[in-house]
């Protein structure tokens, strides 16, 4: 594979793996719709900015060569670290897609460094690279990382019906996921109520269903919170809800089993949730 003579001019590397990998796909799947050599090195240029040889394109199509057999990438397997990954992005985690410059981001940006860095941790376990660095985020106390790759960020587009066998292939990446979903979705206030919220009706309703299947954890809900049109105000920025939100709360008989079972990662929410184990006695007399 060879770059655009406009790339070659201004010194960029050929694509990452995996976005060969991507070119690799559709140079196949065309291939399969009949298009011939020539068109699919015109279209893949067209839309993708790379210029294929037809040596490429043959070794591809008759299985001469492959970039999968080359270098690592990302290879769906089920474990506690990709559970913990795809929980964090039905909350917190966001996909961000750049294809004329092959960015295809996974980022989460929080206050906690703490979450953060256990994100940074899980990711590269799951990509089998190293821990990225943390960048300062819009604020003083807010800190960001970010991973590249095409595969992964293709993976977490899926229907969220396709992680159900990632997510309950046993009971730790069941624990795992919840835990991502919490430490990204999830309070504990004063008054011991530990909740989680998101706009996603069904998304919650299967959490309690992992909490009550693997862990006999109740909960109730989910809960109306806040209605969509609602302004909201976080870190000095006003927002307009465009979702309802709904909640779910852990019963207060729960706590225990979920401090044991499952956990929290943010040390904040961890000691809130430690302090409502306490007993009210010990409390008051404080």
């Amino acid at each position: 594979m060879r770059s655009t003579k406009e790339d070659a001019n201004e010194g960029r590397k050929r694509p990452a793996l995996d976005i060969r990998i991507m070119l690799h796909e559709k140079a196949l799947r065309l291939r399969r719709n009949s298009h011939t050599f020539h068109q699919i090195i015109e279209e893949i240029e067209q839309q993708d900015g790379v210029r294929l040889t037809k040596s490429t394109i043959s070794n591809w199509i008759r299985g001469r060569s492959s970039p999968l057999r080359a270098g690592h990438n990302f290879i769906p397997k089920p474990t506690p670290d990709l559970a913990y990954v795809i929980g964090v992005e039905a909350g917190d985690a966001f996909l961000n897609v750049k294809p004329k410059t092959y960015q295809y981001r996974i980022r989460l940006r929080a206050v906690d460094r703490e979450f953060v860095e256990a994100f940074n941790q899980a990711m590269s376990r799951v990509l089998g690279c190293p821990p990225h660095r943390l960048w300062k985020g819009r604020t003083e106390r807010e800190v960001h990382v970010e991973f590249g790759s095409y595969l992964l960020h293709k993976f977490l587009l899926q229907d969220f019906g396709k992680f159900k066998a990632f997510i309950e292939f046993d009971k730790g990446c069941v624990a795992a996921f919840i835990k991502g979903f919490f430490d990204s979705e999830g309070c504990i206030d004063t008054n011991r109520k530990l909740s989680a919220s998101n706009s996603n009706f069904a998304l919650l309703t299967y959490v309690q269903y992992l909490l009550q299947r693997y862990f006999s954890i109740d909960t109730t809900g989910p809960h109306l919170g806040t209605k969509k049109g609602s302004i909201i105000t976080r870190r000095g920025k006003s927002y307009q809800r465009n979702a309802d939100v709904y909640e779910i709360r852990v019963r207060a008989k729960s706590l225990g089993p979920f401090y044991e079972e499952i956990g929290l990662t943010i040390q904040r929410k961890k000691l809130r949730l430690e302090k409502a184990l306490e007993k009210p006695s010990r409390i008051r007399n404080r």
